[in-house]
């Protein structure tokens, strides 16, 4: 999946078949009922390794779904028995749990758990309340109604943000203001990060400066442009940075040969590379002209 895809992580065993499917089907009402991505560790398929891609997804995951299956019967010290679930299930508990207690990010847990297995661990100590069932139809009736709650989650982690905004006319020409903002909701300070920015040519035809972020395009119909810390500093822990803005104007481009009717469906992408991960976004010139006219009266 993409590195900037929010998505939940499904903490479901994998031994039975049985098992496996209720993985694959609660990742479906995933996709159904939210507006994230499910990670299924079943459903990877990747040129890392899968204890890698657990972990990366557990880190970044914005809401935890267990199911706690039976693996067996203990016999303790003191004569009494004890249902087990899966060791592996309980380690990404206790890596969730970590998440939230430790590292004061907000992850939203939904557990469910099977009649016959008892408490004991970490989950000793937490107050899960996870929902009893006996047979996975169970899980997946419940579940719908439990990613309600979802829906007031908000994006958490690393993106960037494209928006644009009225600028006043030049001219007559109306002009607009694209923004380019790097976010940080992480704890974590990003002290190295670069940006590339692709921008069709056309829509800058109003002006004729030069840009000392501009590279070299061997693309006639586009301009790239590159930064990094250097240009903009570090970026703190629950802030935001405006990276760069360009003052851009769409009656230019419409009458550019090589544009003229296409225009609308141009793109604007600006891809921010930290700490070997990617995080892009992009939206077309229409898609910015309604923003601009919604956010003044040009």
């Amino acid at each position: 999946m993409p590195d900037n895809q929010q998505f939940v992580f499904i903490s479901c065993g994998q031994f039975s078949a049985a098992e496996k499917s209720l993985g694959k089907e609660i990742a479906k009402v995933i996709r159904k009922e939210t507006n994230f991505e499910p990670f299924f560790a079943e459903e990877v398929q990747s040129l890392g390794g899968l204890d890698d891609d657990i972990l990366r997804a557990l880190r970044d995951c914005v809401a935890f779904i267990t199911v706690l299956h039976p693996r067996g019967t203990i016999n303790r010290p003191d004569g009494s028995t004890q249902v087990r679930a899966s060791v592996w299930i309980e380690q990404e508990i206790a890596i969730a749990t970590y998440i939230q207690r430790v590292e004061n990010r907000p992850v939203r847990i939904i557990a469910f758990k099977h009649s016959s297995v008892g408490r004991e661990g970490i989950r000793d100590l937490l107050h899960l309340n996870p929902i009893e069932f006996s047979s996975e139809s169970e899980v997946l009736a419940k579940l719908p109604s439990l990613l309600q709650s979802l829906r007031s989650v908000s994006p958490q982690g690393i993106r960037l943000e494209l928006r644009s905004i009225a600028n006043g006319k030049q001219d007559d020409h109306v002009i607009r203001r694209l923004e380019i903002t790097l976010v940080n909701d992480t704890n974590q300070r990003i002290a190295e990060y670069s940006c590339v920015i692709d921008l069709p040519a056309a829509i800058l035809k109003h002006w004729t400066q030069t840009y000392i972020l501009e590279i070299q395009s061997t693309d006639p119909t586009m301009r790239h442009f590159r930064l990094n810390e250097r240009h903009k500093g570090p970026i703190e822990p629950r802030d935001r940075v405006l990276l760069v803005f360009f003052e851009y104007c769409t009656a230019c481009a419409l009458q550019s040969s090589f544009v003229s009717v296409l225009v609308g469906g141009a793109s604007v992408r600006a891809t921010a590379f930290i700490a070997s991960r990617a995080y892009s976004i992009e939206k077309t010139i229409q898609q910015l002209a309604i923003e601009a006219e919604q956010s003044g009266a040009y």
